[in-house]
């Protein structure tokens, strides 16, 4: 049972009168509501929660179990090799995107190419890292591939990575992302798909590694896959990842800490 006590989306809703109305939910874009499935899966978890990588009792290593699996379940879900890829957990896309352009060795004299299509959360944060690029849409509202090319032509020697939402949260649009992640490889630039809306309507492939339309990097959200806010991934190569200390750093991060020294635990698989 949902924590409020109903096991279903309202179909009636208060008013101020005192009087009922009929609810239809229309805002699933911006954020679904948890299937009762999923709650009930929750409501059953919590008696056996406990601390993950941090303990040696039954709900401890229960606990992290069930968090090793879910880095396996999210890497199935987008085609990832997780021998070669890892699953970031954060708390929703925005967190995702941010984590990685801090993690990317970035210079002002870099390009990431991006489109006008995009939400702000995969904007304004390599705004403060590179210099960015929009790409147009056609009058229809969908992604101008030809602008895409030419911006690609015209700074082939500086775009560091180009990053594309999967489908617009506007107009519903589907991006070809592996056809635009073929483009920037071929200029040597890495490919980020933001996934929050692609990913409850479609099947997600990052393919393999060595596959010209292989994805570098997605992140999606769990509230746009009517799961509970709060919870969000980043998958990408565990070589970047590895190349610097964590982005939060403090208890389930380190292996050994002494006064003058911290060795970091290896990235998640």
């Amino acid at each position: 049972m949902h924590p409020l006590g109903v096991n279903e989306e309202p179909r009636w809703l208060p008013l101020l009168n005192g009087q009922q109305a009929p609810y239809i939910n229309l805002d699933n874009a911006a954020s679904t509501t948890p299937l009762p499935a999923v709650w009930e899966a929750v409501q059953r978890f919590m008696p056996y929660y406990s601390s993950v990588h941090r303990g040696s009792g039954f709900k401890s290593r229960l606990s992290t179990a069930a968090y090793e699996e879910s880095h396996e379940i999210i890497g199935a879900f987008v085609g990832a090799d997780l021998a070669t890829n890892s699953v970031i957990f954060g708390k929703n896309t925005t967190e995702a995107i941010n984590h990685l352009a801090q993690r990317l060795p970035l210079t002002k004299n870099q390009v990431v190419l991006t489109t006008m299509m995009e939400h702000h959360s995969n904007d304004l944060p390599w705004r403060a890292r590179a210099t960015v690029v929009h790409v147009g849409v056609t009058p229809e509202g969908r992604l101008d591939e030809e602008d895409f090319d030419r911006k690609l032509i015209e700074y082939a020697d500086r775009i560091a990575l180009v990053t594309v939402s999967g489908a617009s949260n506007v107009t519903g649009f589907i991006q070809p992302i592996h056809r635009l992640a073929q483009k920037g490889h071929a200029v040597g630039a890495h490919i980020l798909v933001d996934a929050a809306q692609l990913a409850p309507h479609r099947p997600i492939d990052m393919r393999p590694d060595d596959d010209p339309e292989h994805l570098d990097f997605v992140v999606l959200s769990a509230h746009k896959l009517y799961a509970p806010f709060g919870t969000g991934a980043l998958i990408g190569p565990k070589q970047l990842f590895r190349q610097s200390p964590p982005a939060f750093r403090g208890g389930g991060t380190v292996e050994i800490v002494t006064m003058d020294e911290v060795y970091w635990s290896d990235v998640p698989e």
